[in-house]
């Protein structure tokens, strides 16, 4: 497996999380795996940390954390708001804020994460929720709320067919007391020509406005360096791990 990030980003990262571990402050770690394979043959094989939380994850964990409303019409440094990935900001404006699981308070059964379609976790054919990928290696910005070219589901030219993204799987290193969530998508280039990944985005479902209402939420854009190529009739596997390491 090739390592991308330099052993000097490498070490700067342990260091962090030592002292997250030492000094008793939650840190998340991403770690994004990506395999492309052909005819059984391993293509590609990488992983590197994954480094682009955006505006939304901190907005989030502030309002939960500090029982704090979003409450701002607009989104940007200072303010307590959500945007969309179409581009729309929501807000709490009397009836809901925005939460991680979906709510149906005739049905509690509903209220959780790991349904394929809920969450992170994305459905068959969905090309903008959970793990997706894109073609542009714009530079990464802490105020994107989108893939910058977001690649279609589908089999026509420059698309992938996107498969369901499977059930996250917890792991718990107990010696270095380290909580990880895995997470796993697989997408077949059936296009008759090579596609060209740039970047790989981590979008969220979330309930907004009303107890049924769910709208879709980067928490973090990654952009390749170097790219990746699915060859025709190749496939990619997708891994992100978010880990969590706990005080010693």
């Amino acid at each position: 497996m090739q390592r991308i990030d330099t052993p000097e980003t490498e070490a700067k990262y342990q260091r962090l999380e030592a002292l997250g571990k030492k000094l008793g402050i939650p840190l998340l770690c991403g770690h994004l795996a990506l395999q492309i394979t052909k005819n059984g043959m391993m293509v590609t094989h990488r992983k590197q940390r994954s480094h682009s939380w955006s505006r939304n994850v901190y907005n989030l964990i502030f309002c939960q954390l500090g029982s704090s409303n979003p409450t701002d019409a607009t989104f940007g440094s200072g303010l307590l708001s959500y945007r969309k990935t179409d581009g729309n900001i929501t807000r709490y404006t009397g009836s809901y804020g925005a939460w991680v699981t979906y709510i149906d308070y005739y049905d509690p059964e509903t209220r959780e994460n790991e349904s394929a379609g809920r969450g992170s976790r994305a459905a068959a054919n969905s090309d903008n929720h959970g793990l997706v990928v894109g073609a542009s290696n714009a530079a990464e910005d802490f105020e994107h709320y989108n893939l910058q070219a977001p690649i279609a589901n589908g089999l026509g030219a420059g698309q992938l067919s996107m498969i369901a993204q499977e059930a996250p799987v917890l792991s718990y290193d107990a010696g270095a007391k380290t909580l990880t969530d895995t997470m796993v998508r697989f997408m077949n280039n059936n296009s008759g020509g090579d596609i060209t990944v740039r970047e790989v985005g981590y979008i969220c479902k979330m309930q907004t406005g009303t107890a049924y209402s769910m709208s879709l939420f980067l928490f973090s854009r990654d952009v390749l360096d170097p790219v990746v190529v699915i060859p025709n009739a190749g496939q990619i596997r997708i891994q992100y791990q978010i880990s969590l390491a706990y005080p010693v």
